[in-house]
């Protein structure tokens, strides 16, 4: 126990002797020497130069731990940068390409500094594919390939990070340039396009073989919106879009070019007419009933539309059907003017109607003998009755006795339509007969004709 205890005492004391007192010492002595100093170094440090050399030193070495990468900068990060452009190096004048991708996502890995130095320099650097080696058509499988430009320590991952890629032979055709009017309905009612003129008729459109094949026609688009303005005369409009179009009307995916800038003068005018309107029964009067007369607050109202329509409505006028099935006494309401196609708009929309309804009257006296028209006839054949009993008919009509005492021969169009039988050639056929009121006293009656049915000779002509 003794012989334990003495070797603990002697470690303890070589312990004290050849560390804790040396320490000591140096400790003591350099306390000594900062006491004694302290005044000096307070003294240095006041003066304006000391501190500019301090300066200088502290932001050279803060510039090498930035420059070295010395510091938390040098931990490694990831960033994404989506939907990035693809661009590709290949002959344009004798190729065209198909597969490659419009565009992809880049994920960059490196320093946080390398990253934001290519954040900031993004319009720097591309993801490429390089087929200028490419000499022949085929079909190529190409890597996509990030150029980090000076940054070199920054690694990258192109996804996708290939593509399959179709190399055509680049071929070319003239086509005929038409153009489609777009926005159209954008212009004020009163307003038509008269007429569109385009500086070029022809077009060159290139691309690979079968899809020049596909293409059907070539549209200059007249965009009502980019016009410079919407009044009656004539606009140049020199921002037009040329589409290419296949039978469906989908576009074709093929260069246009054109010898010159593509301008088209568009003319706009305004063109109106005073059309008259006609009362047209619909369904048949009460039993025993029949209109004498009626009045319309406007017997015409003003259309506006293109030319080749007023011209028409001009001479047919404009239909206002009413139900004459609840006609059973005097009626008076107020009616919508119907605007018939090709018509933009109308000054009036709608009208006052008043109806005078009175007994109707069935006589024979009243009848009329009408030649018998065969319409629908095409410029190949001729048609008519077989004979003369067919080619005159017996209409009697059914109206107040005001009007049927006004009927004439000219107010009735009896016909039978032969559109339906041309097909099946020449021969002889039997068809209804049919009666068209051609003014408002035929419009105000009923009619029956006898007989019911006819035969209609079709003929080639010679």
């Amino acid at each position: 126990m003794k012989k334990k205890d003495s070797i603990f005492k002697k470690i303890a004391k070589s312990f004290d002797k050849h560390i804790v007192l040396p320490i000591t010492r140096v400790v003591l002595k350099i306390t000594r020497y900062f006491d004694k100093s302290s005044h000096r170094l307070e003294a240095l440090l006041a003066k304006q130069t000391t501190l500019l050399f301090l300066s200088l030193i502290l932001a050279i070495g803060l510039f090498v731990v930035v420059d070295q990468k010395l510091l938390v900068f040098n931990n490694s990060s990831a960033e994404m940068f989506k939907n990035q452009k693809v661009e590709v190096l290949y002959n344009e004048e004798r190729f065209v390409l198909e597969g490659v991708p419009e565009t992809v996502d880049i994920t960059l890995i490196g320093s946080k500094v390398d990253l934001y130095i290519a954040k900031q320099s993004a319009s720097k650097h591309s993801v490429k594919i390089d087929l200028t080696d490419i000499k022949e058509p085929g079909t190529y499988k190409v890597d996509l390939n990030y150029d980090s430009g000076q940054l070199r320590t920054i690694e990258s991952s192109v996804n996708p990070s290939q593509a399959n890629v179709i190399v055509y032979l680049k071929e070319s055709e003239n086509r005929t340039l038409s153009y489609n009017v777009i926005n159209a309905d954008h212009l004020d009612n009163t307003v038509d396009i008269e007429k569109v003129a385009l500086n070029l008729d022809q077009v060159v459109i290139s691309g690979a073989r079968y899809k020049l094949e596909q293409v059907a026609t070539v549209e200059a688009l007249i965009d009502v919106d980019k016009l410079p303005s919407t009044a009656v005369g004539t606009q140049t409009l020199d921002d037009i879009t040329l589409r290419a179009y296949d039978s469906t009307g989908n576009i074709v995916d093929v260069e246009i070019n054109h010898s010159a800038k593509i301008t088209a003068d568009v003319t706009l005018s305004s063109s109106s007419k005073e059309i008259p309107l006609n009362l047209v029964l619909k369904n048949e009067m009460p039993f025993g009933k029949a209109i004498s007369a009626y009045t319309l607050s406007k017997d015409s109202v003003v259309a506006y539309g293109s030319e080749e329509t007023l011209e028409a409505l001009s001479t047919t006028g404009i239909d206002i059907e009413v139900d004459a099935s609840i006609l059973d006494n005097n009626y008076s309401t107020t009616i919508d003017v119907p605007k018939p196609a090709g018509i933009k708009k109308l000054d009036t929309n709608r009208v006052d109607l008043n109806v005078t309804v009175v007994p109707s009257v069935e006589d024979s006296k009243y009848n009329k003998e009408v030649t018998l028209e065969a319409l629908g006839v095409t410029n190949e054949y001729t048609a008519g009755a077989v004979d003369e009993q067919n080619s005159k008919i017996l209409v009697s009509p059914k109206c107040a006795e005001n009007i049927c005492k006004a009927l004439t021969v000219a107010d009735i169009q009896v016909y039978v339509d032969v559109s339906s039988i041309i097909k099946n050639g020449p021969g002889v056929y039997e068809l209804p007969v049919q009666v068209k009121p051609k003014t408002t006293n035929a419009r105000l009656s009923t009619f029956t004709v006898n007989p019911e049915k006819v035969k209609i000779e079709l003929s080639k002509k010679n």
